[in-house]
């Protein structure tokens, strides 16, 4: 049976930002990290025109854990598709490890950064009810390209 995670996406760095972002959605524990990354471009408004990644970390800055082997990372990186790291699922990243955070990586010159948690208990996800679903949002778009 299918089960709706809410999450909370907060841009915590980027070369523009300036103001607070925060969105909480509701999405289904089956989505892949393909469907995360399609979801956070649509939501931060970004063209998809960069490299990407996901990763686990206590802190923004911390030591990183990459959901994928680093070695294969260079293939992986803003590749979607087939690899493992795209095709992963949300319910099985989470629950998290103690401590850590999940973080979405776009534009590694620009450097923005989200960090992504769940929040409370996951649920049955409601018949007829279509994920993902923006529930709240807190600031303005980020600005992709402020200078241009």
């Amino acid at each position: 049976m299918a089960t709706t995670y809410q999450l909370v996406i907060r841009c915590v760095a980027g070369i523009g930002l300036t103001q607070p972002f925060r969105r909480v959605v509701e999405l289904s524990s089956m989505a892949t990290l393909a469907d995360l990354h399609a979801l956070i471009q649509e939501l931060s408004g970004f063209d998809d025109d960069h490299l990407s990644t996901f990763y686990l970390a206590n802190t923004l800055m911390g030591q990183r854990l990459w959901l994928v082997d680093p070695d294969a990372m260079e293939s992986d990186l803003g590749v979607l598709g087939d690899s493992p790291l795209w095709s992963m699922r949300l319910n099985q990243i989470f629950p998290l490890p103690k401590h850590k955070k999940l973080y979405y990586w776009f534009d590694f010159g620009d450097d923005w950064i989200f960090e992504i948690r769940k929040q409370g208990k996951e649920r049955a996800a409601a018949e007829g009810s279509g994920t993902p679903r923006l529930i709240e949002a807190e600031g303005p778009k980020p600005q992709q390209y402020p200078n241009w």
